[in-house]
């Protein structure tokens, strides 16, 4: 996921068929993720759905992916570290 630079409708598909080796991590750096929508949100929730703890660690969140998380208040699943 390192050259992934959105979480949307058109890249969540490829990301499920790889999310066995992806959601064995409980931390996501966002650095490089330009682009984030419903879709992208909802992996992320099924991402920490998958974890010991229900929760997935956030770092460099985006302004724009902040406002989704709060508006779809994620934020007990989607711990955003500033």
């Amino acid at each position: 996921m390192d050259n992934l630079t959105e979480l949307t409708f058109t890249t969540v598909p490829k990301l499920w068929k790889q999310r066995d080796e992806i959601f064995r991590n409980s931390v996501f750096d966002m650095q490089n993720i330009k682009k984030i929508d419903a879709a992208g949100a909802a992996f992320l929730v099924q991402w920490a759905k998958t974890l010991d703890n229900k929760k997935i660690k956030l770092l460099n969140v985006s302004q724009t992916a902040v406002n989704l998380i709060t508006t779809y208040r994620l934020n007990d699943i989607l711990e955003i570290e500033t």
